[in-house]
């Protein structure tokens, strides 16, 4: 009979250490190997209009991944793309975005950063034609590959409310130079 106690106690110890074992602190966190990000995510209301702005989520990403220290977040520019979306037939509608840009810190082996950078719709003006640059804004920004030798992310510029976008990939050199591709989806991909 006692035997039988000892291991009903172990077994009730055991099942209760590993249900209990719960993450009281909730963080949106990806770690992936040799990695530790955070992910914030928030509204900026700085832009003062007397109309009402739709505002993009704003995030914040600070993220360790081998000796690269990449911290990067979207912060409202104070520029607006205006919209009249065709709304009961009447087409006098008129909504507000607020646009934003991308701060870019990189610090590598625990050195002073060596890439501090404003990424900015401006910086695509060799891939977006100039009559209609100011009808996008950055949508999308996100790390993608990190190797010893480059950082490459993933940016989206859209239309807002629309599926009409422009696909980047922004690469950054070990050295500190910058190269943007334009993303091509091929035919079959489709």
């Amino acid at each position: 009979m006692n035997r039988k106690h000892l291991f009903f106690w172990i077994f009730i110890v055991g099942l209760m250490e590993t249900s209990c074992n719960i993450r009281q602190n909730k963080v949106t966190e990806r770690k992936t190997a040799d990695s530790v990000s955070l992910n914030v995510l928030k509204k900026d209301k700085n832009i003062k209009s007397k109309h009402k702005v739709i505002h993009y989520d704003l995030f914040s990403v600070d993220s360790i991944v081998g000796n690269y220290h990449i911290q990067y977040k979207s912060q409202e520019n104070g520029k607006m793309i205006i919209t009249h979306p065709i709304t009961d037939g009447k087409g006098n509608d008129t909504i507000y975005y607020a646009c934003q840009d991308v701060v870019l810190d990189v610090a590598k082996d625990g050195q002073k950063r060596f890439i501090n950078k404003r990424i900015q719709i401006d910086d695509f003006r060799a891939f977006i034609p100039k009559n209609e640059i100011s009808k996008y804004c950055i949508s999308n920004f996100k790390m993608t590959d990190v190797t010893t030798s480059y950082i490459k992310f993933s940016i989206n510029i859209c239309m807002p409310e629309t599926d009409i976008c422009y696909w980047f990939n922004l690469i950054v050199s070990d050295s500190g130079d910058f190269n943007i591709k334009e993303f091509v989806e091929k035919e079959s991909d489709m």
